[in-house]
């Protein structure tokens, strides 16, 4: 399985350590989002093209960052990547904070929660 991920699950931010064991297989970037920050990164529907990074999981990394990003608000959502279709997790309510015009969290300096 794989996943997209644009925030504190890269590479360098605080919980990326849950993908330590999975296969990193590139970089994208996926059209239609946008990014927003406010303490947490928000990607939501707009017109722009999110940095991700791509992975591959097994069910059990998946099943425990699903949960961590459904119980923070987030939902699961299937993007196509150049590595082929892959999860995302989209922010659906409103989102708060500055927009990145830039839609890469490696622009943000993350001040943790």
């Amino acid at each position: 399985m794989r996943i997209a991920v644009y925030g504190t699950l890269r590479k360098g931010k605080p919980l990326h350590g849950y993908l330590r064991e999975s296969k990193f297989l590139g970089e994208d970037r996926i059209e239609g989002y946008d990014l927003y920050v406010d303490v947490l990164p928000y990607a939501v529907k707009g017109n722009g093209e999110l940095k991700v990074e791509v992975y591959t999981v097994d069910e059990e990394t998946f099943e425990r960052i699903n949960r961590i990003e459904v119980n923070a608000g987030y939902i699961p959502v299937d993007v196509n990547t150049k590595f082929g279709r892959a999860i995302l997790w989209e922010w659906v309510h409103e989102p708060g904070g500055e927009k990145i015009e830039s839609r890469d969290f490696d622009d943000v300096e993350f001040k943790g929660w």
